[in-house]
């Protein structure tokens, strides 16, 4: 199995064929992007989209991609932002990090759900909405909804 295909496989992506949107990625992702097998659309052209992938490597360059991305993304489907790890050589001085990317869409009732390794460079961090979240089994939230929950258990 091809890196690429790996990469898809930790993103959960299964709707072969369908539009993408993807924002902001990088150079280094078209491998990535090949295996689509679908329209990867750079900008929305789509009202929602099963899947949404942002990149961004500031926190102010992230959240303003993903504050525009997240009315695209149809009901639980596959939201990921994507930021520089911070061991990358590449992207060195970048403000971003699993803290810092967490409660970014919090304002919009999401909350991060899990975290993936892309590559030596990225990693990616996939929100819900917190309504579609079935059990909330951690101890720590970043919407209200989400502390609500948390703090039942």
């Amino acid at each position: 199995m091809s890196d690429a295909v790996q990469v898809l496989k930790k993103l959960q992506f299964k709707e072969a064929g369908q539009p993408v949107l993807i924002i902001h990625s990088p150079t280094s992702y078209e491998e990535i992007i090949a295996e689509f097998q679908g329209d990867v659309h750079r900008e929305a052209k789509n009202d929602k989209y099963q899947f949404i992938q942002v990149f961004g490597t500031t926190n102010v360059e992230l959240q303003s991609f993903a504050q525009s991305a997240v009315h695209n993304v149809e009901t639980d489907g596959l939201l990921w932002l994507c930021y520089p790890k911070k061991s990358s050589k590449t992207y060195k001085g970048s403000d971003c990090s699993r803290e810092t990317v967490t409660g970014m869409l919090s304002n919009e009732g999401y909350e991060p759900v899990r975290q993936i390794a892309i590559d030596e460079d990225w990693s990616a961090l996939r929100f819900r909405k917190t309504e579609n979240i079935k059990k909330m089994t951690r101890k720590f939230a970043v919407t209200e909804e989400g502390i609500e929950r948390t703090t039942k258990q």
